[in-house]
């Protein structure tokens, strides 16, 4: 089989790599419109531990104790300058985002894949008549005009804005931190991802952005207001803005199907989900391993590869997006709820998802699913 894989992300390398092992002989190729050493983004957080967990990455890295990965068993709630710790009940892995994809990257390379950098792929349609099945992962950042009328993303805008940084102040819990300001109300989701950086993910209210001035300020000039809002929080560290980031408002793109044609979507150019609920390079890997079962199964003939994988991964990505919304809407009325206690605030936040299916018990299934050859 001749593949292409538009996007050197998490999702197509995945795919990539895992489908390369079962077919050593299929050619595939991936297209990537940035250069090398273009990957934005500091921490991200994944389930269990490598080697053994078969949602993490690094489980299929044979280097994977080289990328100084940190694990975490707790969480952290800090609200009015009060602290509650409590077991995350599974073990969580945060890790660099950088040194992820570059070893994600080297296995597709040793494998025999070929990764053009700075090649976008501007023809999809041309595309789709040149390989027999065409995997587009290039994330959220593209433009409408790419796809098919039946592959364009329904695009919604959340009302908070946010920011990715990174801080040298390490955060041994996974932590969750309420800050009430003079200019408003910030929220901070925190957490180690080597041993010496971690992830500092900022978001406020639009009102709270605008007041505060963040939107006349300058990168340095942010950081600097920032880091003063979260002093205690930081131990007086300094929180780095990256290249290529900003506040934004989050994008939440989803579909109502996964493919058209011989064109199938995977990650989040697929459906994207509010950084909260820390599933994205999760549902990343659990699309890829259904990509994958669909194609080692129906090789022989692409409409039932891309059928089959679209009847077993909507069901999953709509309840993704379903408490990846509910998180997001909850965030972004916090404000209102500011006057509870620690401990109510707490159990609001325990309690926001709650009456939705469980989603780590339908991503287990549907990962035991695909992983059954």
């Amino acid at each position: 089989m001749n593949i292409l894989v538009i996007g050197a992300g998490p999702a197509g390398l995945m795919f990539a790599s895992q489908i390369k092992k079962l077919n050593p002989d299929w050619d595939i190729c991936i297209k990537e419109k940035n250069n090398q050493d273009e990957t934005v983004g500091w921490g991200v957080v994944l389930p269990g531990r490598a080697p053994h967990h078969p949602a993490n990455p690094l489980s299929y890295l044979p280097n994977y104790e080289s990328l100084d990965a940190q694990y975490l068993d707790a969480f952290k709630m800090t609200h009015h300058n009060e602290s509650a710790l409590k077991s995350t009940g599974l073990t969580l892995c945060g890790a660099e985002r950088k040194s992820m994809i570059k070893a994600m990257r080297d296995l597709c390379i040793r494998l025999g894949i070929h990764i053009d950098y700075e090649q976008p792929v501007e023809n999809l349609e041309l595309a789709s008549t040149q390989y027999d099945l065409v995997v587009v992962s290039n994330g959220i950042n593209h433009a409408n005009q790419f796809y098919r009328e039946a592959l364009k993303p329904n695009i919604e805008y959340g009302t908070n804005r946010y920011m990715w940084y990174g801080t040298p102040n390490l955060f041994n819990e996974m932590n969750l931190i309420f800050k009430a300001h003079s200019k408003g109300v910030f929220v901070a989701h925190a957490y180690k991802y080597s041993s010496d950086m971690s992830t500092f993910v900022v978001e406020c209210s639009e009102e709270t952005y605008l007041k505060s001035g963040l939107d006349e300020m300058s990168a340095d000039q942010a950081e600097a207001f920032i880091a003063s809002v979260f002093e205690s929080d930081l131990n007086g560290k300094p929180v780095i803005a990256q290249s290529g980031l900003k506040w934004r408002n989050f994008m939440t793109l989803s579909h109502e199907k996964a493919y058209d044609g011989n064109i199938v979507l995977l990650g989040d150019a697929l459906q994207s989900g509010h950084f909260s609920i820390g599933h994205g390079t999760t549902m990343a890997v659990v699309g890829a391993q259904l990509l994958i079962k669909s194609v080692h199964q129906h090789a022989n003939n692409v409409i039932a590869v891309v059928e089959h994988f679209n009847t077993r991964v909507m069901p999953v990505m709509k309840l993704f997006d379903q408490h990846a919304q509910t998180s997001r809407l909850w965030f972004e009325s916090v404000g209102e709820l500011m006057h509870l206690s620690t401990s109510q605030i707490a159990q609001s936040f325990t309690e926001r998802r709650e009456q939705l299916p469980s989603l780590p018990e339908a991503l287990a299934k549907a990962l035991g699913y695909a992983l059954q050859r």
